[in-house]
């Protein structure tokens, strides 16, 4: 069979993996990694369409098309000032190239795997024109479904879609969708390293702080510090450890906390740049930027102004906290929308002290915690949903989509 596959894999081309966002280039390399893992011998390609796909580097795949970087990092359907600075940097110009680029590409791939929205599916069908398997990972039906018109086109175009959560996939089948559950790939892109966080001692109820990965995070800092404060009322055994994304600064991360009373112990802490450590009140808190996957495993519990790293957070297990923050991204709107999509595994409050209380409540009360983790786990699926998702698309890769 491996020969065989060697053989096919050179007449027909390659897997084409479209995704069209920083997170789901992302998730297409975790599928990527899946992938190669359980046949080697496929050669795999990525066609980022939103920036130029630096988060791919690091998985087994040849990146292809034309990528470049646009002034909105590509939000440009947050607001019209985002559009038209993005028009002035040569979007449509950009937009027609990927377009091209894709047709250039068509006849020499055997099947695409579309990562992402719609539009990720509509790059597909439109230009490469070769068998779908789509993976969407944008909407959840506990949430908002999909629209008629995009279930038209998953029903017309795709061999395979596969959710992000059975009841999507439920939704997806009763309209005709070849739609199938096996996990959700965002689960296995956490990465923990499994390394022991720096200062906490045996004993400690770590705390996760998740500050959320844009400029944002600097304004929701001061507010999740007050929440901590809250919690050192009544927990002095409390460890916090804030996980900062690897784009925003380290040292202006730490002089805000400073600036809201907490003292730098270690720092840095020794053995890593990455990392600064701080007491108050005989409580410590880390500060680290490639220690997300660690600080999850680690955590009791976390408060976050996060969209996929609540998430995450929820998915393992780990209750969260919530409240709005003062910026544009994590907004009452937004985290309306992820309560519904996380239900009880998330309490969404109306600030940082309520936060703080509600961490107090959770950590308190066993049974509610327990409710609490299970709600996470059932909604956003264990970990091992790429190799599932890889083993669905050799399979049908071997049966179907080889013989093109």
């Amino acid at each position: 069979m491996g020969e065989m596959l060697k053989q096919g894999a050179g007449k027909t081309g390659p897997i084409l993996l479209i995704s069209n966002g920083h997170g789901e280039d992302l998730l297409a390399g975790v599928l990527a990694q899946a992938l190669h893992r359980q046949r080697p011998e496929l050669e795999l390609w990525a066609f980022p369409v939103v920036g130029e796909g630096h988060a791919l580097r690091r998985f087994p795949v040849k990146i292809v098309g034309v990528q470049q970087e646009m002034p909105s990092g590509g939000w440009v359907r947050q607001s019209w000032k985002a559009l038209r600075e993005d028009l002035k940097a040569g979007f449509l110009q950009l937009t027609w190239r990927q377009w091209q680029a894709l047709k250039a590409l068509g006849s020499r791939v055997s099947c695409t795997v579309p990562v992402g929205d719609i539009y990720a599916l509509f790059l597909a069908y439109r230009f490469v024109r070769k068998p779908i398997i789509f993976i969407p990972t944008a909407k959840s039906d506990y949430i908002r479904g999909h629209l008629a018109i995009e279930k038209y086109l998953m029903k017309k175009h795709c061999r395979l879609v596969m959710p992000r959560d059975e009841l999507t996939a439920q939704g997806l089948r009763r309209s005709g969708v070849p739609a199938k559950y096996v996990g959700n790939l965002m689960m296995d892109a956490i990465f923990p390293s499994r390394e022991k966080l720096y200062g906490a001692d045996s004993g400690r109820c770590v705390i996760g702080i998740l500050p959320g990965s844009r400029g944002e995070a600097y304004l929701n800092l001061p507010l999740l510090s007050l929440a901590m404060d809250e919690i050192l009322r009544v927990r002095r055994d409390a460890y916090f450890a804030v996980a900062l994304a690897g784009n925003l600064s380290l040292d202006k991360a730490a002089e805000i906390l400073m600036d809201n009373g907490w003292e730098s112990g270690a720092s840095p802490v020794p053995g890593s740049e990455r990392e600064r450590f701080f007491r108050k009140n005989g409580a410590g808190l880390l500060l680290a930027q490639g220690r997300f996957g660690d600080i999850l495993e680690a955590s009791s519990v976390c408060i976050g102004l996060a969209g996929t790293a609540n998430e995450q957070a929820v998915g393992l297990g780990k209750p969260v906290a919530a409240f709005p923050g003062p910026g544009s991204q994590f907004t009452k709107k937004f985290l309306a929308a992820q309560k519904r999509l996380l239900g009880d595994s998330l309490a969404a409050v109306e600030g940082p002290l309520e936060a703080g209380r509600a961490v107090l409540e959770i950590l308190a009360d066993e049974d509610k915690y327990r409710r609490m983790a299970a709600c996470g786990r059932e909604r956003m699926g264990e970990p091992g949903g790429s190799d599932r998702m890889a083993a669905e698309i050799i399979r049908l890769w071997d049966n179907q989509l080889g013989t093109q």
